[in-house]
């Protein structure tokens, strides 16, 4: 049996989808000629010819001496770092960075041309390669559009830093378009987690505060698992968005309502309403959103879908609404859901409200969902309906020309950008649903139908739906008073654990002061050293494995992330490096205090205020 034989068979056993797309796969144009040499160490080596000129693609000398050398320039990290390689020519390369010298966690390596590929796959035996799980393969044309897909999945806030994008040395200039492509998409995924990072930081503080605010709305809340089977699947349900183009749409929607389940962004509903249509639910889940959109009086008891992470001051303002939970990133919170029976955690919803509620139409099992006004451009100098031309907000925002809806292109900003490319990843994945792109103007969306609104409301709004009549049906998660008394006390029990850490912290950082003060005197007793880390180390424990006290570390986020760049640095001295970890460790309990001393008297009003309205106590 070959090499090529072999490599196959292993590819087929651990990496189907690859092998069935190789298997698939006709050459398209003039294929590139792949040819194979020995280097003078007896190596072999791959090269590629172009017009009359052979390029090697990695040393003609020693390739694995170059592979070494290759992988030097990576530094010890952390945590789940990665390097990205664009690149599969020089498959000592690929070797050494999976092997366990290597300091990186996981290599995704992204190779423009299935010939050099396959020329890989029948000069090198890398069975154990295509075994390895730290060994990630995205060939353009079989695999390659997935590299985007993966990239959303594995890097997050607080891995972002630690992944590195580097290519074989002769890539850039054979493969330039494809490099471009890629250094794009890479490039597009490191700016949005340090934005997102830079949002996280920035909003620490009133998402605290939405959090524990959220208890109060919870009491006669659902959960949005609990519209699994609600709705009839074959009525549309449409996503209002606030895109300039919902201006020459607004009239048709009305013909729409009664017949589909109609869902507008909180940005959309002053526009709405002041024309006399009512949404059938709103949704809301920025921690910042402005006040100005939650003051009409239209929207007391309307359906309203929010997470724990909404804009408190905004749902008070509406007082009086049908408060439907989707998302919450606080452990204590989803277990209190959990323990009756429903699934609210982290949504996944592409990090626009519209983005959000597109993706609760998918998850829902509507088989027609249709946009409005998603937009996400520039139609006719505007980026929000009724708002007139670009405003001063929009500028600080990277400009961008993408595909439009009316062929061509058009005009965008980079946060819409991103949400664009969530949509042209999510949409084509879309087997037994349509997506209907009504929006009649901005950025096109892959895989969507586009058509007017007329012609979608006409073709699939056919079926009379009573949507309030059916969500009244569905009951509150703490349905009886019993519930909602098992629910508060629960919320007080918490209350009085964060009182009890409060002196822990306390104590904690006095431990460290301890420590550090005997580090720098000396002459001190190593077993009294020991009995400090014991008691440090319980307390770390505890915020590694007590429920509730994510609320704390996100709060501290920006101290968390300053102690973990400060933790790759080490003193060599034992001695100081001592009493630097000492110190970070107490900047650490001093950032988890702060965040309980803010905790403690909002979470005491909340509490106050479930039990003016219950009386529990």
């Amino acid at each position: 049996m070959s090499i090529y034989e072999q490599n196959l068979m292993k590819l087929e056993e651990i990496r189907p989808e690859l092998y069935e797309a190789l298997q698939a796969w006709e050459p398209q144009g003039d294929p590139l000629t792949v040819l194979v040499g020995d280097a003078l160490d007896g190596e072999k080596f791959l090269a590629v010819l172009d017009g009359e000129t052979v390029i090697p693609l990695g040393s003609t000398y020693h390739p694995s001496h170059e592979a070494n050398r290759f992988a030097d320039q990576f530094e010890e990290k952390w945590g789940d770092s990665a390097v990205v390689l664009f690149g599969m020519g020089q498959i000592e390369v690929v070797r050494t960075l999976c092997s366990e010298d290597c300091p990186m966690n996981k290599c995704i390596v992204y190779e423009p041309s299935v010939e050099i590929f396959r020329k890989v796959l029948e000069e090198y035996d890398i069975r154990e390669l295509i075994e390895d799980s730290k060994l990630m393969i995205f060939v353009e044309g079989l695999n390659g559009d997935r590299l985007e897909k993966l990239l959303y999945e594995e890097i997050n806030y607080h891995n972002w830093r630690l992944h590195r994008f580097v290519s074989l040395s002769k890539y850039k200039s054979l493969f330039r378009e494809s490099f471009q492509t890629v250094c794009t998409v890479y490039e597009r995924m490191m700016n949005n987690y340090e934005a997102e990072m830079n949002t996280l930081i920035i909003l620490a503080q009133v998402g605290l505060q939405n959090e524990i605010q959220a208890l109060r709305w919870m009491m006669d809340a659902k959960a949005l698992d609990s519209l699994q089977d609600v709705f009839p699947k074959d009525v549309p349900y449409i996503v209002v968005a606030a895109g300039p183009s919902l201006e020459k749409n607004v009239d048709v929607l009305k013909q729409a309502k009664g017949r589909a389940v109609i869902v507008a962004v909180d940005t959309a509903l002053n526009f709405l309403l002041e024309r006399g249509i009512v949404p059938d639910i709103a949704c809301t889940v920025d921690a910042r959103k402005e006040l100005v959109h939650f003051t009409r009086q239209e929207l007391k008891g309307m359906p309203m879908l929010i997470s724990t992470d909404s804009n408190y001051k905004a749902l008070e303002l509406v007082e009086d609404f049908m408060p439907i939970y989707l998302s919450t990133t606080s452990d204590f919170i989803q277990r209190l859901f959990r323990d009756r029976g429903h699934q609210v955690d982290f949504f996944d919803g592409g990090g626009s409200v519209a983005t959000v509620c597109f993706q609760i139409g998918v998850n829902l099992g509507f088989k027609t969902i249709i946009l409005i006004g998603q937009d996400l451009a520039f139609t006719d100098t505007k980026a929000h309906a009724g708002m007139g031309t670009l405003t001063e907000q929009d500028l600080p925002f990277h400009l961008m020309a993408v595909d439009a809806y009316n062929g061509g292109k058009i005009m965008t900003r980079s946060d819409f950008k991103s949400y664009i490319d969530w949509y042209n990843l999510k949409i084509p994945e879309l087997k037994e649903q349509t997506v209907i792109n009504a929006t009649e103007g901005g950025a096109k969306l892959n895989g969507a139908v586009q058509m007017t609104l007329q012609e979608a409301v006409d073709t699939y709004c056919k079926k009379e739906c009573d949507v309030r009549a059916l969500l009244d049906q569905v009951p509150t998660v703490w349905d009886s008073m019993e519930e909602k008394a098992d629910l508060y006390w629960e919320i007080k029990d918490m209350y009085l654990f964060f009182k009890s850490l409060r002196r822990k912290l306390k104590d904690g950082i006095g431990w460290t002061q301890r420590a550090v003060f005997l580090l720098k005197r000396g002459n001190y007793q190593a077993s009294e050293l020991r009995a400090i880390d014991k008691k440090l180390d319980a307390i770390t424990q505890m915020v590694a494995e007590k429920e509730g006290m994510l609320m704390l570390v996100k709060r501290m986020i920006e101290t968390d992330i300053t102690l973990n760049d400060d933790l790759l640095e080490a003193d060599e001295n034992l001695e100081q490096e001592s009493i630097r970890l000492y110190g970070k460790m107490q900047t650490y309990l001093e950032g988890l205090l702060g965040a309980v001393e803010e905790l403690l008297p909002t979470w005491n009003a909340v509490m106050r205020q479930i039990n003016d309205t219950y009386g529990f106590e």
